[in-house]
């Protein structure tokens, strides 16, 4: 492996990863909007009593989940239309149109005078990150080498835990220096989301098309010379042709065997493909994470902090243990494999859910300062989900389907992820409400990590180190190379 070939491959990955800042943006953006008290003044979620005391409304669970939830439903309407998009118009152009829409998102949402505008601007927002989300991690895939395939897709993970880094970051001086009475304080905060996708659109304006599409749309040419650049290569070095060769040929089998359809998704070692896909995206959601990442600000001052640190320390130190621990999955993930990581991060997550519930409840019953440890485990959890399930259910996804159903495949496994995220920021607010905020619901986030835990050791193949041609063969299906020479001799001539 040429250093070109590493620095090249790196930096478009960067470039495509952008994608998942707008995610975790968003995620920063929202946690700490929902608790700024002019917020809630200006779209009736709650009022300051004559005591100076702030009381909710009894419609604010359900305006805290609209807010929440308007924009997943748009993430799995943008997860949809991408399966289709991404085939037709390329990787590179679905992800320069999610950050079109995302700025569109966050222009009606900064500049919103009514509920209807801002649940707008949520849709157009969510329906942006439905694009990035089932595209980025598929161009990484398509456009990596092997050998690093893993850790390059894990940027978009790693891009998603540093814009919420930055979101909070930003949000924390808006907090401290704009007014809290003055519709500026929400305002500006969600008028920064325009400045990530702006960067998106014009880095991605520059990478090129990925290989593997490019070959699908008989563009050999082209897709040669991406494939010598990435890898650092000459269109004249072997290593580069044999490369080609093998997705080329690939792109041939699944042509031979006639255009994609729906319904073989959901058959033979395709249907096996889609169920780890599913469960896995299921499970993700049901670990918990994102409840913890829309509603820190309710969770902390359920454990008894005072408001300051719900709305500025926890969240910003919740997301800078969520952005390092991304590093070691990175670091992990080529040398010891996706399955283990899975493993051990079920393990891992069931075990922080577990000390939230029991140092909660300990610090109810009068000693306030076990409320500490509670805190602590929740960077248990963090460092747990964002080193393994975390990156690496994106990766996996985007690796395991064979080019002709990729798009679909991963568009339909990535609606599942963002269905499961509706239903669960919707309900959660509710939930919690009517257990009057005990911690009871953490059981409810252990025992599907203990069901991750089993999932992963007992149904999910190893991916590592093999080129996306080559996984097929762990699925079943027929090696793509069988008429790799034929191709090797007739591009090494052109």
């Amino acid at each position: 492996m040429s250093k070109g070939k590493s620095n090249y491959n790196w930096l478009v990955s960067f470039a495509a990863g952008i994608g998942g800042l707008l995610f975790g943006y968003e995620i920063g953006v929202i946690g700490q909007v929902l608790g700024m008290e002019i917020f809630q003044n200006d779209f009736g979620m709650a009022y300051t009593d004559a005591n100076g005391k702030r009381v909710d409304y009894p419609n604010r669970p359900s305006i805290d989940g609209w807010i929440t939830t308007t924009f997943l439903l748009g993430c799995i309407v943008g997860a949809a239309a991408c399966s289709v998009l991404a085939d037709r118009f390329g990787r590179k152009y679905s992800i320069i149109s999610s950050g079109i829409f995302f700025a569109i998102g966050g222009a009606l949402q900064a500049a919103a005078n009514s509920f209807a505008v801002l649940l707008t601007g949520r849709v157009f927002s969510g329906f942006a990150i439905g694009i990035a989300s089932m595209v980025v991690p598929l161009y990484i895939a398509e456009t990596a080498p092997a050998s690093t395939r893993g850790a390059l897709t894990t940027i978009y993970q790693l891009m998603i835990t540093f814009g919420i880094f930055v979101a909070t970051a930003v949000n924390c001086i808006i907090i401290k220096t704009v007014d809290n009475t003055n519709s500026l304080e929400w305002r500006l905060a969600l008028a920064m989301q325009i400045i990530p996708s702006v960067l998106l659109v014009i880095l991605v304006y520059f990478i090129p098309f990925s290989p593997r599409w490019l070959a699908e749309k008989g563009r050999h040419d082209e897709g040669l010379e991406v494939i010598a650049k990435l890898r650092g290569l000459t269109i004249n070095d072997q290593e580069a042709i044999d490369e080609y060769n093998l997705i080329r040929a690939g792109s041939d089998a699944d042509k031979a065997i006639g255009d994609a359809s729906w319904g073989e998704l959901f058959k033979g070692p395709n249907g096996r493909r889609m169920v780890i896909a599913i469960v896995n995206q299921s499970l993700q959601q049901l670990s918990g994470i994102n409840v913890i990442l829309y509603y820190s600000a309710d969770i902390f001052a359920a454990m008894g902090f005072a408001n300051a640190d719900t709305l500025i320390a926890f969240p910003l130190a919740n997301a800078f243990v969520n952005f390092i621990a991304t590093f070691p999955g990175m670091w992990a993930v080529d040398r010891f494999g996706r399955k283990p990581l899975l493993v051990w991060g079920g393990l891992g997550m069931a075990i922080g859910h577990a000390g939230v519930y029991t140092f909660i409840t300990l610090s109810k019953n009068g000693n306030q300062s076990l409320a500490w440890g509670a805190i602590f485990s929740v960077y248990i959890f963090l460092i747990c989900f964002a080193s393994t399930w975390g990156p690496v259910v994106w990766s996996y996804q985007a690796e395991i389907f064979p080019l002709r159903l990729r798009a679909r495949g991963t568009g339909i496994a990535t609606m599942t992820n963002w269905t499961w995220n509706a239903i669960i920021a919707y309900a959660f607010p509710q939930v919690f409400s009517a257990l009057n905020k005990q911690p009871t619901v953490y059981w409810i986030f252990f025992s599907f990590c203990m069901i991750m835990f089993g999932w992963a050791f007992a149904f999910v193949p190893e991916t590592k180190g093999k080129t996306l041609e080559e996984i097929s063969e762990i699925f079943g299906d027929k090696p793509a190379n069988d008429t790799e020479n034929s191709y090797a001799l007739h591009v090494s001539k052109q």
